[in-house]
Protein backbone atom coordinates (compact mmCIF):
# COMPACT_ATOMS: atom_id res chain seq x y z
CA UNK A 1 0.00 0.00 0.00
CA UNK A 2 1.27 3.54 -1.01
CA UNK A 3 2.62 4.94 2.03
CA UNK A 4 1.24 9.25 2.45
CA UNK A 5 3.69 11.66 1.88
CA UNK A 6 4.90 13.78 4.48
CA UNK A 7 2.93 16.89 3.82
CA UNK A 8 -0.04 14.54 3.79
CA UNK A 9 0.90 12.90 7.27
CA UNK A 10 0.99 16.29 8.85
CA UNK A 11 -2.23 17.79 7.72
CA UNK A 12 -4.04 14.73 8.63
CA UNK A 13 -3.27 15.45 12.48
CA UNK A 14 -3.17 17.63 15.35
CA UNK A 15 -1.16 16.13 18.40
CA UNK A 16 -1.67 16.32 21.44
CA UNK A 17 2.08 15.44 23.63
CA UNK A 18 1.01 14.52 27.55
CA UNK A 19 4.82 13.63 28.42
CA UNK A 20 6.23 14.61 32.58
CA UNK A 21 9.33 12.80 31.12
CA UNK A 22 11.62 15.78 30.12
CA UNK A 23 13.78 13.34 28.22
CA UNK A 24 11.37 11.58 26.31
CA UNK A 25 9.46 14.92 25.97
CA UNK A 26 12.51 16.41 24.00
CA UNK A 27 12.60 13.11 22.13
CA UNK A 28 8.82 13.03 21.05
CA UNK A 29 9.09 17.03 20.07
CA UNK A 30 12.43 16.53 18.06
CA UNK A 31 10.33 13.64 16.33
CA UNK A 32 7.13 15.46 15.10
CA UNK A 33 9.45 18.65 14.12
CA UNK A 34 11.42 16.50 11.52
CA UNK A 35 8.37 15.21 10.37
CA UNK A 36 7.06 18.74 9.73
CA UNK A 37 4.61 19.32 13.04
CA UNK A 38 5.33 23.16 14.54
CA UNK A 39 1.65 23.07 15.88
CA UNK A 40 1.73 20.81 18.58
CA UNK A 41 0.22 20.69 22.13
CA UNK A 42 2.11 19.54 24.55
CA UNK A 43 1.83 19.24 27.97
CA UNK A 44 4.47 18.41 31.21
CA UNK A 45 2.09 17.12 33.56
CA UNK A 46 -0.41 14.61 33.40
CA UNK A 47 -3.77 16.45 33.07
CA UNK A 48 -6.34 16.24 36.25
CA UNK A 49 -9.25 13.75 35.74
CA UNK A 50 -11.60 15.15 33.38
CA UNK A 51 -9.46 17.60 31.94
CA UNK A 52 -8.11 15.85 28.54
CA UNK A 53 -11.50 16.62 26.95
CA UNK A 54 -11.00 20.43 27.76
CA UNK A 55 -7.67 20.21 26.94
CA UNK A 56 -8.64 18.59 23.09
CA UNK A 57 -12.11 20.52 22.53
CA UNK A 58 -9.67 23.80 23.19
CA UNK A 59 -6.75 23.16 20.99
CA UNK A 60 -8.54 20.75 18.45
CA UNK A 61 -6.18 17.82 18.93
CA UNK A 62 -7.08 14.46 17.20
CA UNK A 63 -4.45 12.12 18.01
CA UNK A 64 -2.11 11.93 21.80
CA UNK A 65 0.90 10.57 22.51
CA UNK A 66 0.92 9.70 26.17
CA UNK A 67 3.95 9.17 28.36
CA UNK A 68 3.18 5.99 30.10
CA UNK A 69 6.18 5.44 32.04
CA UNK A 70 6.31 8.67 34.14
CA UNK A 71 3.23 7.20 36.04
CA UNK A 72 1.50 4.15 34.81
CA UNK A 73 -1.26 4.41 36.91
CA UNK A 74 -2.24 8.25 36.05
CA UNK A 75 -1.04 7.33 32.58
CA UNK A 76 -4.15 4.49 32.48
CA UNK A 77 -6.57 6.25 33.61
CA UNK A 78 -5.53 8.97 30.87
CA UNK A 79 -5.80 6.45 28.05
CA UNK A 80 -9.35 5.06 29.40
CA UNK A 81 -10.09 8.48 29.36
CA UNK A 82 -8.77 9.84 26.19
CA UNK A 83 -9.15 6.78 23.62
CA UNK A 84 -12.78 7.44 23.66
CA UNK A 85 -12.21 10.60 21.70
CA UNK A 86 -9.22 10.09 19.40
CA UNK A 87 -6.21 7.76 19.13
CA UNK A 88 -3.83 7.34 22.10
CA UNK A 89 -0.33 6.49 21.09
CA UNK A 90 1.56 5.22 24.40
CA UNK A 91 4.91 5.64 25.10
CA UNK A 92 7.53 3.72 27.26
CA UNK A 93 11.08 3.58 26.91
CA UNK A 94 11.13 -0.25 28.67
CA UNK A 95 9.24 -3.46 27.14
CA UNK A 96 6.97 -4.46 29.70
CA UNK A 97 4.76 -6.69 28.15
CA UNK A 98 2.42 -6.35 30.97
CA UNK A 99 2.09 -2.67 30.53
CA UNK A 100 1.45 -2.77 26.65
CA UNK A 101 -1.16 -5.26 27.30
CA UNK A 102 -3.30 -2.95 30.05
CA UNK A 103 -2.27 0.18 27.50
CA UNK A 104 -4.06 -1.94 24.63
CA UNK A 105 -6.95 -3.11 26.93
CA UNK A 106 -8.02 0.06 28.01
CA UNK A 107 -7.52 1.71 24.32
CA UNK A 108 -4.50 2.83 22.95
CA UNK A 109 -4.22 1.63 19.51
CA UNK A 110 -0.19 2.07 19.22
CA UNK A 111 2.53 1.61 21.32
CA UNK A 112 6.72 3.27 20.77
CA UNK A 113 9.10 2.19 23.11
CA UNK A 114 11.31 3.83 20.43
CA UNK A 115 10.90 7.56 20.02
CA UNK A 116 12.22 8.80 16.37
CA UNK A 117 10.76 10.39 13.66
CA UNK A 118 10.70 7.34 11.65
CA UNK A 119 8.73 5.19 13.85
CA UNK A 120 6.15 8.31 14.66
CA UNK A 121 5.82 8.88 10.92
CA UNK A 122 5.18 5.00 10.77
CA UNK A 123 2.18 5.59 13.74
CA UNK A 124 0.85 8.41 11.97
CA UNK A 125 0.32 6.29 8.54
CA UNK A 126 -0.71 3.27 9.84
CA UNK A 127 -3.36 5.71 11.76
CA UNK A 128 -4.00 7.77 8.46
CA UNK A 129 -5.09 4.74 6.66
CA UNK A 130 -7.37 3.36 9.35
CA UNK A 131 -9.08 6.39 10.39
CA UNK A 132 -8.72 8.43 7.04
CA UNK A 133 -7.70 12.23 7.42
CA UNK A 134 -9.64 13.74 10.25
CA UNK A 135 -11.78 16.66 9.09
CA UNK A 136 -10.68 19.82 10.21
CA UNK A 137 -12.85 21.94 12.46
CA UNK A 138 -13.94 25.33 11.67
CA UNK A 139 -12.14 28.57 13.04
CA UNK A 140 -14.74 30.85 15.17
CA UNK A 141 -15.63 31.98 18.83
CA UNK A 142 -17.25 29.02 20.58
CA UNK A 143 -17.98 30.58 24.14
CA UNK A 144 -20.15 30.23 27.17
CA UNK A 145 -21.85 32.70 29.24
CA UNK A 146 -21.74 32.03 32.62
CA UNK A 147 -23.79 33.51 35.39
CA UNK A 148 -21.85 34.89 38.64
CA UNK A 149 -25.20 35.50 40.33
CA UNK A 150 -28.48 34.23 38.98
CA UNK A 151 -30.38 37.43 37.68
CA UNK A 152 -27.07 39.18 36.29
CA UNK A 153 -28.34 39.29 32.69
CA UNK A 154 -26.36 36.17 31.74
CA UNK A 155 -29.07 34.54 28.97
CA UNK A 156 -29.89 38.24 27.85
CA UNK A 157 -26.31 38.17 26.81
CA UNK A 158 -26.38 34.84 25.35
CA UNK A 159 -29.45 35.25 23.41
CA UNK A 160 -28.37 38.49 22.13
CA UNK A 161 -25.08 38.02 21.27
CA UNK A 162 -25.57 34.67 19.18
CA UNK A 163 -28.07 37.04 16.92
CA UNK A 164 -25.38 39.98 17.11
CA UNK A 165 -22.73 37.53 15.72
CA UNK A 166 -25.35 36.25 13.25
CA UNK A 167 -25.75 40.22 12.19
CA UNK A 168 -21.63 40.42 11.57
CA UNK A 169 -21.70 37.84 9.06
CA UNK A 170 -20.92 34.20 10.44
CA UNK A 171 -23.20 32.24 8.27
CA UNK A 172 -23.73 29.44 10.54
CA UNK A 173 -24.37 30.17 14.69
CA UNK A 174 -25.60 28.02 17.33
CA UNK A 175 -27.24 29.19 20.74
CA UNK A 176 -27.71 26.57 23.15
CA UNK A 177 -29.48 26.10 26.58
CA UNK A 178 -27.82 23.76 29.05
CA UNK A 179 -30.01 25.40 31.69
CA UNK A 180 -32.63 23.42 32.80
CA UNK A 181 -34.56 24.87 35.33
CA UNK A 182 -35.02 28.28 33.62
CA UNK A 183 -34.70 27.56 30.10
CA UNK A 184 -34.75 31.48 29.62
CA UNK A 185 -33.63 31.10 26.23
CA UNK A 186 -37.06 29.68 25.28
CA UNK A 187 -38.68 32.65 26.68
CA UNK A 188 -36.53 35.66 25.74
CA UNK A 189 -37.46 34.46 22.11
CA UNK A 190 -40.56 33.13 22.02
CA UNK A 191 -39.51 29.86 20.91
CA UNK A 192 -41.51 26.25 21.50
CA UNK A 193 -40.02 22.81 20.53
CA UNK A 194 -40.56 19.13 21.29
CA UNK A 195 -37.04 18.27 21.65
CA UNK A 196 -33.83 19.76 24.20
CA UNK A 197 -30.76 19.40 25.12
CA UNK A 198 -32.01 16.50 27.18
CA UNK A 199 -32.83 14.43 23.45
CA UNK A 200 -29.20 15.69 21.89
CA UNK A 201 -27.47 14.01 25.30
CA UNK A 202 -29.61 11.32 24.64
CA UNK A 203 -28.92 9.99 21.24
CA UNK A 204 -25.35 11.40 21.30
CA UNK A 205 -23.81 8.05 20.03
CA UNK A 206 -26.26 7.94 16.96
CA UNK A 207 -25.86 12.09 16.22
CA UNK A 208 -25.90 12.59 12.87
CA UNK A 209 -26.99 15.81 10.60
CA UNK A 210 -30.78 13.98 9.84
CA UNK A 211 -31.42 14.02 13.60
CA UNK A 212 -29.65 16.79 14.49
CA UNK A 213 -31.81 19.11 12.33
CA UNK A 214 -35.22 17.79 14.26
CA UNK A 215 -33.58 18.92 17.20
CA UNK A 216 -32.47 22.89 16.69
CA UNK A 217 -35.31 25.17 15.87
CA UNK A 218 -33.98 27.93 13.51
CA UNK A 219 -34.76 31.64 14.88
CA UNK A 220 -33.66 35.38 13.68
CA UNK A 221 -30.62 33.50 11.13
CA UNK A 222 -29.58 31.39 14.60
CA UNK A 223 -29.77 27.66 14.79
CA UNK A 224 -31.12 27.20 18.79
CA UNK A 225 -30.81 24.04 21.25
CA UNK A 226 -33.45 24.59 24.14
CA UNK A 227 -33.64 23.35 27.53
CA UNK A 228 -36.32 21.06 28.58
CA UNK A 229 -39.88 23.06 28.66
CA UNK A 230 -40.44 20.78 31.89
CA UNK A 231 -37.96 22.78 34.59
CA UNK A 232 -38.61 18.97 36.54
CA UNK A 233 -36.75 17.45 33.75
CA UNK A 234 -33.36 15.94 35.18
CA UNK A 235 -30.51 15.59 32.75
CA UNK A 236 -27.35 14.11 33.42
CA UNK A 237 -24.18 15.36 31.30
CA UNK A 238 -21.24 12.76 31.41
CA UNK A 239 -17.83 15.45 30.32
CA UNK A 240 -17.14 12.89 28.25
CA UNK A 241 -20.37 13.19 26.52
CA UNK A 242 -20.37 17.11 26.23
CA UNK A 243 -17.22 16.59 24.45
CA UNK A 244 -18.34 14.45 21.74
CA UNK A 245 -21.86 16.89 21.42
CA UNK A 246 -19.06 20.08 21.29
CA UNK A 247 -16.98 18.30 18.87
CA UNK A 248 -20.20 17.87 16.70
CA UNK A 249 -21.09 21.04 17.02
CA UNK A 250 -17.58 22.44 16.30
CA UNK A 251 -17.51 20.71 12.89
CA UNK A 252 -21.07 22.41 11.68
CA UNK A 253 -20.90 26.13 13.33
CA UNK A 254 -18.49 28.88 12.88
CA UNK A 255 -19.96 30.51 16.33
CA UNK A 256 -21.14 28.55 19.47
CA UNK A 257 -22.80 30.41 22.46
CA UNK A 258 -23.67 28.30 25.24
CA UNK A 259 -26.10 29.88 27.58
CA UNK A 260 -24.74 28.08 30.71
CA UNK A 261 -26.55 27.58 34.89
CA UNK A 262 -24.68 28.67 37.83
CA UNK A 263 -22.28 26.95 38.88
CA UNK A 264 -22.77 23.03 40.35
CA UNK A 265 -25.97 22.36 38.19
CA UNK A 266 -26.02 19.93 35.12
CA UNK A 267 -25.34 21.36 31.75
CA UNK A 268 -22.07 23.85 33.51
CA UNK A 269 -19.46 20.56 32.20
CA UNK A 270 -19.38 22.92 29.12
CA UNK A 271 -17.20 25.85 30.60
CA UNK A 272 -14.02 23.80 31.04
CA UNK A 273 -14.66 23.04 27.09
CA UNK A 274 -15.24 25.87 25.17
CA UNK A 275 -12.62 28.41 24.15
CA UNK A 276 -13.70 31.35 26.36
CA UNK A 277 -15.96 31.74 29.26
CA UNK A 278 -18.15 35.16 30.02
CA UNK A 279 -18.27 35.58 33.17
CA UNK A 280 -21.61 38.01 33.98
CA UNK A 281 -22.16 39.85 37.12
CA UNK A 282 -23.78 43.54 38.10
CA UNK A 283 -21.25 45.89 39.80
CA UNK A 284 -23.63 45.70 42.80
CA UNK A 285 -21.98 44.12 46.41
CA UNK A 286 -24.19 40.77 46.45
CA UNK A 287 -23.48 40.08 42.95
CA UNK A 288 -19.90 40.53 43.18
CA UNK A 289 -19.18 38.44 46.26
CA UNK A 290 -21.25 35.60 44.10
CA UNK A 291 -19.22 36.17 41.13
CA UNK A 292 -15.95 35.87 43.43
CA UNK A 293 -16.94 32.22 44.41
CA UNK A 294 -17.88 31.64 40.46
CA UNK A 295 -14.93 32.14 39.64
CA UNK A 296 -12.74 30.44 42.30
CA UNK A 297 -15.09 27.23 41.45
CA UNK A 298 -14.11 28.07 37.46
CA UNK A 299 -10.34 27.67 38.59
CA UNK A 300 -11.04 24.64 40.00
CA UNK A 301 -12.44 22.57 37.32
CA UNK A 302 -10.09 23.68 35.72
CA UNK A 303 -10.90 26.91 33.37
CA UNK A 304 -7.51 29.04 32.77
CA UNK A 305 -8.08 32.66 33.62
CA UNK A 306 -6.92 33.59 30.76
CA UNK A 307 -10.29 32.28 29.14
CA UNK A 308 -12.61 34.02 31.17
CA UNK A 309 -13.84 37.50 30.22
CA UNK A 310 -15.65 39.49 33.22
CA UNK A 311 -18.67 41.15 31.70
CA UNK A 312 -20.72 43.64 33.64
CA UNK A 313 -24.36 44.68 32.68
CA UNK A 314 -26.77 46.39 33.67
CA UNK A 315 -23.53 49.34 34.92
CA UNK A 316 -24.21 52.82 36.03
CA UNK A 317 -21.14 54.63 37.32
CA UNK A 318 -23.47 56.63 39.36
CA UNK A 319 -24.77 53.54 41.48
CA UNK A 320 -22.99 50.55 42.27
CA UNK A 321 -19.17 50.25 42.35
CA UNK A 322 -16.65 51.61 39.59
CA UNK A 323 -15.04 49.79 37.25
CA UNK A 324 -11.74 50.15 39.11
CA UNK A 325 -13.07 48.96 42.30
CA UNK A 326 -14.84 45.54 40.28
CA UNK A 327 -11.18 44.68 38.97
CA UNK A 328 -9.88 45.59 42.46
CA UNK A 329 -12.23 42.68 44.39
CA UNK A 330 -12.18 40.46 42.01
CA UNK A 331 -9.05 40.61 40.34
CA UNK A 332 -10.29 40.32 37.06
CA UNK A 333 -10.48 43.50 34.27
CA UNK A 334 -13.60 43.84 33.03
CA UNK A 335 -13.49 42.85 29.02
CA UNK A 336 -16.65 45.08 28.84
CA UNK A 337 -19.52 47.32 30.36
CA UNK A 338 -22.91 46.88 29.32
CA UNK A 339 -25.61 49.60 29.59
CA UNK A 340 -28.19 49.73 31.94
CA UNK A 341 -31.25 49.77 29.14
CA UNK A 342 -33.99 48.39 31.23
CA UNK A 343 -36.63 49.75 28.37
CA UNK A 344 -34.79 47.94 25.18
CA UNK A 345 -34.93 44.53 26.99
CA UNK A 346 -38.23 44.91 27.92
CA UNK A 347 -39.67 45.97 24.72
CA UNK A 348 -37.47 43.15 23.32
CA UNK A 349 -38.76 40.48 25.41
CA UNK A 350 -42.44 41.31 24.66
CA UNK A 351 -42.16 41.06 21.51
CA UNK A 352 -39.55 37.88 21.55
CA UNK A 353 -37.04 39.63 19.29
CA UNK A 354 -33.35 41.21 19.60
CA UNK A 355 -32.75 43.96 21.76
CA UNK A 356 -33.25 47.30 19.18
CA UNK A 357 -29.49 47.62 17.83
CA UNK A 358 -30.07 51.27 17.80
CA UNK A 359 -30.13 51.04 21.87
CA UNK A 360 -28.04 51.84 24.35
CA UNK A 361 -27.28 48.01 24.88
CA UNK A 362 -27.86 46.93 21.39
CA UNK A 363 -24.53 48.73 20.85
CA UNK A 364 -22.86 47.28 23.60
CA UNK A 365 -23.59 44.35 22.46
CA UNK A 366 -22.24 44.95 19.02
CA UNK A 367 -19.11 46.48 20.31
CA UNK A 368 -18.73 43.40 22.34
CA UNK A 369 -19.26 41.22 19.45
CA UNK A 370 -16.76 43.07 17.41
CA UNK A 371 -13.90 42.38 19.86
CA UNK A 372 -14.44 38.94 20.16
CA UNK A 373 -14.72 38.55 16.78
CA UNK A 374 -11.54 40.32 16.67
CA UNK A 375 -12.75 42.98 13.91
CA UNK A 376 -11.38 46.18 16.16
CA UNK A 377 -8.25 47.55 16.36
CA UNK A 378 -6.57 48.11 19.34
CA UNK A 379 -6.57 52.01 19.74
CA UNK A 380 -10.95 52.04 19.82
CA UNK A 381 -11.47 48.98 21.82
CA UNK A 382 -11.53 50.65 25.00
CA UNK A 383 -13.48 53.90 23.67
CA UNK A 384 -16.19 51.52 21.72
CA UNK A 385 -16.64 49.23 24.92
CA UNK A 386 -16.76 51.71 27.84
CA UNK A 387 -18.20 54.96 26.37
CA UNK A 388 -21.95 53.22 24.89
CA UNK A 389 -23.11 53.94 28.28
CA UNK A 390 -25.92 56.67 28.87
CA UNK A 391 -24.18 59.88 30.31
CA UNK A 392 -25.33 61.45 32.64
CA UNK A 393 -24.96 64.96 34.59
Amino acid sequence: MQQLAKSDVRSAWKPLVVCPNPPMGLRIRSALGEKGFSDVCFVSQYPQAGAVAGLLARHGSDICFLDVASSPERALQLISETAAAIPVVALNPGNDADLILRCLRLGACEFLSEVTSEQVGAVLERLSRLHGKVEAQKNGPVCCVVPGKPGCGASTLATYLSIEMKRSGISRVLLVDTDFVMGSVAFLLKLKSDFHLGDAVRDWQRMDDDLWGRLVVPCHGVDVLLAPENPATRVEIDPQVAFELLSFWRKHYEAIVLDLPGAYAPGFEFAGLVDEVLLVTTNELAALHATRRTLEYLEKIPVDRSRIKLVVTRYQSSTGLKREDVQTALRLEPYALLSNDYEAVQAAVLDGKPVASESYLGRSINALTERMLGKQKTAKKRSSLFNLLPRRS
